[in-house]
């Protein structure tokens, strides 16, 4: 846990903040929310949960739905030192999900909107939080295919896809993700919105 959020106090606080960014319906401090949150599909975390080990949860979790409130908890967690876990599908199997440090789970399945499909360029625009089955299955309404096919297509979202540098099963055929993407708008730990150049594939 976070040594500023080891006062009932400061968590309040803390609380009171988030819900003033997102609303109160988009923080959880569930003590059922902090479990299901506590894992991602790393096999080791699989086998501490047959040992009933009991795993490290989070203090709060939030479900943001733009990148300003992204910005916003973001320069929250800095001014307060809170850890940070960015979280999406949750099917990652490396364990970078776990909170460890206890802090805040930032959900970011609401952002799961097609901006925009060029079908002219032949490129789409699309927050992260999509799961991989629902943008290629818009993609082919229009013709097109993302080409990208990991195991976890079903279960796992674009933000994860990029974050992990993911690959799939025809990636000898289209690359890897990060052959996929043109630009991103991200923002940095410090609370920066930035857009990258963008460089055609």
């Amino acid at each position: 846990m976070s040594e500023d959020l080891e006062s009932d106090f400061v968590k309040r606080m803390v609380y009171d903040e988030l819900v003033e960014i997102v609303g109160a319906e988009n923080v959880s401090v569930s003590q059922v929310d902090k479990i299901c949150y506590s894992r991602d599909a790393w096999p080791m975390v699989l086998m501490w949960i047959d040992m009933g080990k009991t795993l490290p949860t989070p203090d709060f979790i939030v479900h943001v739905e733009n990148k300003e409130q992204i910005a916003k908890i973001l320069r929250l967690a800095n001014s307060r030192k809170i850890p940070v876990i960015p979280y999406a599908g949750g099917a990652g199997a490396c364990g970078q999900t776990l909170p460890v440090q206890g802090g805040i789970i930032l959900d970011i399945k609401k952002m799961d909107k097609i901006i925009r499909i060029d079908e002219k360029s032949a490129t789409v625009t699309v927050q992260p939080g999509i799961l991989g089955e629902d943008l290629e299955r818009e993609l082919n309404k229009h013709g097109f295919t993302m080409g990208h096919f990991p195991a976890s297509m079903y279960c796992s979202c674009l933000g994860g896809f990029v974050a992990c540098r993911s690959a799939g099963s025809l990636s000898s055929k289209y690359g890897k993700i990060e052959d996929m993407v043109i630009s991103m708008e991200v923002v940095l730990p410090n609370g920066e919105i930035m857009r990258t150049k963008a460089t055609p594939r």
